[in-house]
């Protein structure tokens, strides 16, 4: 039986990741989380913060994965640009700790950093494969990329099998409303509900992005947990580029009312990535792995979320 670890498993990714995982009848499946008293079926979950080394030791110490799937983090670029010592705590310091732990309890298991497509140096028109250059734009961006120069150093110094997924941006049912889809999503459904005027406010629409189903990258990671090997990096990208424009136009097409849509200056940030394409050829010749969800499909579910939530 396979002893699986989830940090940061009451998220949004997380979410859909345990459902998967949870259908393989050999797998025992723990949770890391910080927020108090979340429970998810047939997971045994640990409320601790991972910013804390000795109550992260005290947990593996108990649970000792065979597997990790590392995807407790600071996951919003305009967040971590008001909030970086926090973002650094959490994505560079927990994993720090995360390691620390895994190197006494578990020497041998399988790691999985959830890193993100932010750390790629962009703006060209070529999609971005796994080796193309680096470079640190934003808070978000650095503590990644210092959280994957950790997982290279215990891989070289310590043999661990440190895998590193770099993730472009994903949506779908589920997702916060701090990311632009689901911004969008929220914003419509509200108006719909006629508790809002009908206004979208929006930043940046130009900046260009490699979007991907929320339930596709859970596969892809289930599927890529399962073989990867130490020093191994992978993008999960669908090779799909739209612009937020067309973004907001999918969704407004489906708005059961007339909106009209304002840019609000507060809503763009201080440096902006203007176009993230992912080359996913690796991920296609290693796994075999393609989309299942169209952008349109996703959108829409995503819309049909926010009409059902709880007002």
């Amino acid at each position: 039986m396979n002893r699986i670890l989830v940090t940061g498993c009451s998220g949004f990714l997380a979410s859909h990741l345990l459902k998967l995982l949870l259908r393989q009848d050999r797998n025992k499946l723990f949770g890391i989380t910080e927020v108090p008293g979340f429970t998810y079926p047939d997971v045994e979950v640990f409320q601790v913060d991972i910013r804390r080394r000795d109550d992260i030791s005290h947990v593996l110490g108990i649970i000792r994965p065979d597997v990790t799937f590392h995807l407790a983090a600071v996951a919003n670029v305009g967040f971590a640009w008001k909030n970086p010592q926090l973002t650094y705590d959490v994505n560079f310091m927990g994993t720090s700790n995360l390691l620390e732990a895994l190197q006494a309890s578990a020497p041998d298991s399988r790691l999985i950093l959830m890193s993100s497509a932010e750390v790629y140096q962009t703006g060209g028109d070529e999609p971005i494969t796994e080796n193309s250059s680096t470079v640190c734009q934003n808070p978000y961006a650095l503590s990644k990329l210092a959280m994957e120069m950790l997982g290279d150093l215990y891989w070289r110094a310590f043999a661990m099998n440190v895998c590193k997924i770099r993730a472009f941006n994903f949506t779908g049912p589920g997702q916060d409303a701090k990311f632009v889809a689901s911004d969008f999503a929220s914003q419509i459904a509200r108006i719909e509900r006629g508790e809002r005027p009908p206004l979208i406010r929006v930043g940046n629409l130009a900046a260009v992005r490699d979007f991907s189903d929320v339930r596709d990258v859970a596969r892809y990671l289930h599927i890529i947990g399962a073989s990867c090997a130490g020093g191994e990096v992978f993008n999960l990208c669908s090779g799909r580029a739209y612009s937020i424009r067309q973004v907001l136009d999918i969704l407004l097409a489906q708005a059961r009312v007339p909106i009209r849509v304002e840019v609000d200056a507060d809503r763009f940030r201080p440096l902006d990535n203007p176009r993230i394409l992912g080359d996913c050829r690796l991920l296609r010749s290693r796994f075999g792995l393609h989309p299942e969800f169209p952008i349109e499909k996703t959108l829409l579910d995503l819309l049909e979320y926010w009409r059902e939530s709880p007002r």
